[in-house]
Parts: C-alpha cells; sequence; structure tokens
C-alpha cells in the first residue's frame, strides 16, 4: 500500500473532507500528523472559471491534524 492509498484510508476512517488525491507527513516540531488534499483552490473567484470547470485551479490544503499515534486498519 502506497503513501497516497493510506492517506485516503486515514481520511475516510476520520472523516475529514473530501479532496480528489490525499498525502500526510508527521510535523516533527509537535509530533502531530497532516493530512493533505489536493482541493479547489478555497482562495479563487469560481465566477472566473464560468464555463471551463475543467480549468479550476486546485491546490493542497491541510484537510486534518492527527496525533502521531492515531492507527489505521490496513
Amino acid at each position: 500500500m502506497n503513501i497516497r492509498e493510506l492517506a485516503k484510508k486515514l481520511a475516510v476512517e476520520y472523516k475529514l473532507p473530501r479532496a480528489d488525491r490525499y498525502d500526510f507527513y508527521l510535523r516533527d516540531f509537535d509530533n502531530m500528523v497532516e493530512v493533505l488534499g489536493w482541493v479547489q483552490d478555497p482562495s479563487a473567484d469560481m465566477n472566473d472559471y464560468r464555463g471551463r470547470e475543467m480549468l479550476f485551479p486546485k491546490r493542497w490544503v491541510t484537510i486534518g491534524i492527527l496525533p502521531a499515534r492515531t492507527s489505521v486498519h490496513v
């Protein structure tokens, strides 16, 4: 199982917001796991892209922060 599949499983199990892709990493300074999601850019005005929906800008956004001891059933 690769990291993106594991991150998706983590997001689904802990009911985090939906995203197109998932990733995560361990934050060393506070020993927490940050779950990232590839989503539509929340700062972009979607009216600028009306009629060109396939061009919606996307970006990596933090969708959840969990303790490093969090477990996932594989």
